[in-house]
């Protein structure tokens, strides 16, 4: 929906004003999209917490510099620079020993406490956390290259194929090499049996 509106957007601008200039339209319709499906989830009930006024203030921000400057480098420019702080903010939590992933993990699937304190465990999250940072950082530097090298059009929907195709597969590889691992700690009923229970659990009804 949202390279939908980009692109309308700016042909829509370029359409209006006959300068082939449609950039802002195209920052304000993606920002303004960004926003209402933030206060939706907010009057949906969903919790705010401190994640999503944040969220909502760098949506704010990005697109009032990228109209000010009328500038689509900046404007996409900020997004890359984003990826590169959240691969670096990985790659640091692995040196000072706190791994983001193992930190996110318990939220995500129940691992007993005995497995969470195994080594492996703890080594296995540490290597898909580097594996996210390298992923994060190395497709910044594939986002800088194509940026300079096509349109925003062409960008934006060359970015959405091959990140697609890269992001499920490197998915897949970290899934499975985790899989790997983590069948080494003795006790460890598996991840496939782990997600088939989880998949049972959600479908049972809730007892009043």
């Amino acid at each position: 929906i949202l390279i939908a509106l980009f692109i309308g957007g700016q042909r829509f601008g370029e359409y209006l004003h006959g300068d082939g200039n449609g950039l802002p339209w195209a920052i304000g319709l993606v920002s303004i999209w960004g926003i209402k499906s933030m206060v939706a989830r907010y009057r949906e009930g969903h919790p705010v917490g401190r994640f999503l006024p944040l969220l909502l203030l760098y949506l704010v921000a990005r697109g009032a510099l990228g109209i000010i400057f009328d500038s689509e480098d900046l404007y996409f420019g900020i997004g890359i620079g984003t990826k590169v702080a959240i691969g670096l903010v990985l790659l640091g939590s692995v040196v000072i020993g706190q791994p983001l992933v193992e930190k996110a993990m318990p939220y995500v699937f129940p691992f007993e406490r005995t497995t969470r304190e195994h080594p492996i465990y703890r080594s296995t999250m540490s290597h898909l956390t580097l594996f996210a940072a390298a992923f994060e950082l190395l497709s910044s530097i594939w986002d800088v290259w194509l940026l300079q090298n096509s349109s925003a059009t062409g960008y934006l929907l060359i970015r959405l194929v091959v990140g697609f195709v890269l992001g499920f597969g490197s998915f897949f590889i970290a899934f499975f090499y985790a899989r790997w691992r983590l069948d080494k700690i003795p006790g460890f009923e598996g991840l496939f049996p782990m997600l088939e229970r989880m998949a049972t659990d959600m479908g049972k009804p809730v007892e009043a």
